[in-house]
């Protein structure tokens, strides 16, 4: 009972938990052959994230909406080779993981205290920004390949965890090490990922953290 308690109390600690299993699992399945469970292991992230939405100002629907469409296209296109499905697979999942994301900081945002759960959600949106510029990442190479690199190895699209691997890096502000965009189109992706990682912190983070001093 008590652990039903705190799941249904501190949904965003269950997700964050989701999440970090999910990243410790990826490795072990980032081959052409563990293609489909990588996709599995993603829609149960997503799920989890669906869920959490449920608690914050927007409509949980939306983000359903999106995940079965991102679900759909990406299973049909891992059968088919259809480029076109892969680019509305990887958009869907893409724009799930970022509602996502907008809802978890809307929920942080909407009042002026700082409980337990938002500071999990913290953590929990973060994760979520980077899986979705990940499947961004995952399209944009579809529709142009060649457009991430990485230097003195032979030219081929990124795994899932390389793309994930840019991409928290790249949200973090840590650096791109040893992979990199190839074309203007891609370059400016990962601005984009660079200013929305630097606004996270400096708005949603910061205003977190004043919020628990003052309290």
């Amino acid at each position: 009972m008590s652990l039903l308690f705190r799941l249904a109390h501190e949904p965003s600690r269950t997700l964050l938990l989701v999440q970090l299993a999910a990243l410790l699992l990826y490795p072990w399945f980032d081959t052409g052959h563990g293609q489909g469970v990588l996709a599995a292991i993603s829609v149960g992230v997503l799920s989890a994230a669906v869920w959490m939405v449920r608690r914050s100002p927007r409509e949980a629907w939306i983000a359903a909406a999106l995940a079965l469409v991102g679900i759909a296209a990406h299973a049909v296109y891992r059968f088919t080779g259809l480029t076109a499905l892969g680019v509305v697979g990887a958009a869907g999942y893409a724009a799930a993981f970022f509602y996502s994301a907008a809802a978890l900081v809307a929920y942080m945002l909407q009042d002026e205290r700082t409980t337990t759960d938002e500071l999990w959600a913290a953590g929990a949106t973060f994760m979520l920004f980077v899986e979705g510029y990940a499947w961004v990442f995952a399209g944009t190479q579809l529709l142009q390949p060649g457009a991430f690199a990485i230097p003195g190895a032979a030219a081929q699209p990124l795994t899932w965890v390389q793309a994930l691997f840019l991409s928290a890096t790249n949200m973090s502000a840590t650096g791109l090490t040893d992979i990199y965009p190839a074309t203007p189109h891609a370059r400016v992706l990962l601005i984009v990922e660079q200013w929305n990682g630097v606004m996270y912190l400096a708005v949603v983070v910061a205003r977190l953290a004043g919020l628990l001093r003052r309290r």
